[in-house]
């Protein structure tokens, strides 16, 4: 998909859910990005990350932007195991619907023992080996 940043910091789009998180709902926040809950939980645990920069392409953020996700990635998926039982975590990129003001996003899922999700299309899940 072919992404174009919108110019804009997270605190001037207050309509974004991303973007008007409350800071006692995120789970971590950084500078440049931020560990929420989703609104509609995959699995126990569930998290995503947002870029605090308001863009529809993971790809639209530069390499510190991209560096901060991927930390908080990597936080966020330590504290989950140091808090629940898993055997793994599914990881997967959702950028926006063409056309929309969506706000790119990772998904960090942690997968429990012996439960099979049933992840949704349209997220771009990470190999399972992978993450």
């Amino acid at each position: 998909m072919e992404c174009t940043a919108v110019p804009s910091r997270y605190s001037e789009l207050v309509s974004c859910p991303l973007c008007a998180y409350s800071p006692e709902d995120a789970w971590a926040i950084s500078d440049d990005a931020v560990a929420i809950p989703p609104p509609a939980s995959f699995a126990p645990g569930h998290v995503t990350i947002a870029p605090r920069r308001h863009v529809p392409c993971f790809y639209d953020l530069d390499v510190q932007e991209q560096r901060a996700v991927w930390n908080l990635v990597g936080s966020i998926q330590g504290e989950i195991e140091r808090s629940l039982r898993i055997t793994t975590f599914r990881v997967g990129f959702a950028d926006a619907e063409p056309g929309t003001q969506g706000h790119a996003m990772v998904h960090v899922v942690p997968v429990a023992p012996g439960v099979i999700l049933d992840l949704p299309r349209g997220i771009e899940w990470i190999s399972e080996d992978l993450a």
